[in-house]
């Protein structure tokens, strides 16, 4: 297997390729999606809320962008500035807020006509848990594999609604794989048809604890 990992966020790239749609919630400045498009050629489409950073994100045929904010409800979602590269709808008092257009996810596979996801990659600040608890099952089976940053990391509450999540996904057929080593920061979810259990296993109890040397050591030598 050939493992990717850019920006915290790791996934199999032996399942993806030209053919391939990779779907970028949270797509920030759009450097996920440049490294997608750069390495697989393939079908991306990154949606990001914050107007400044969408209109940041590189036009490219490759690459379709959206600006609204994935949602469990596909209502509008008042945002709240943490800085000029994230929001979140966890309300705060002291912060200056943005209201910007809702879209679940099904909605938006609809709407494009999207048959399958090769690649779903999430990074909606605290956004995911809401959006995995009330995911249609349905859209869940047009999903391959899934990078996830969890944000229970921020909001310690979260905590015990990802776990739930994470035992869910399991029971619907995919292996859950935490490439962080003390936090959900980097996890992956993969269907369980994909690999094998040796692979599994492989990926979960070593080559997590692996790549989480590598960070740390990198973390020192910045310092």
């Amino acid at each position: 297997m050939k493992i990717k990992n850019f920006l915290h966020h790791t996934f199999i790239s032996d399942f993806i390729d030209l053919k391939s749609v990779v779907v970028d919630l949270g797509a920030n400045d759009g450097k996920f999606s440049e490294f997608i498009r750069n390495k697989f050629n393939c079908r991306i489409y990154a949606i990001e809320p914050l107007p400044d950073l969408f209109n940041s994100i590189k036009e490219d045929p490759n690459i379709k962008k959206f600006n609204y904010c994935i949602n469990s409800t596909g209502e509008p979602c008042e945002l709240y500035l943490e800085s000029g590269y994230c929001a979140t709808t966890r309300k705060k008092d002291d912060k200056e807020s943005i209201k910007v257009q809702g879209k679940t996810l099904r909605e938006f596979i609809i709407e494009e006509k999207i048959l399958q996801i090769d690649l779903l990659k999430v990074d909606i600040e605290g956004e995911e848990i809401g959006m995995f608890e009330k995911m249609d099952k349905k859209i869940l089976l047009k999903i391959n594999q899934i990078t996830v940053e969890f944000h229970d990391f921020l909001w310690p509450e979260l905590r015990e609604r990802v776990e739930k999540i994470k035992k869910d996904f399991s029971k619907k057929g995919f292996y859950c794989i935490h490439f962080s080593l003390t936090n959900n920061g980097d996890v992956l979810f993969i269907r369980k048809n994909l690999i094998t259990f040796l692979n599994y296993f492989y990926l979960k109890y070593f080559l997590r604890y692996l790549m989480g040397i590598k960070r740390k050591l990198n973390i020192k030598n910045k310092l």
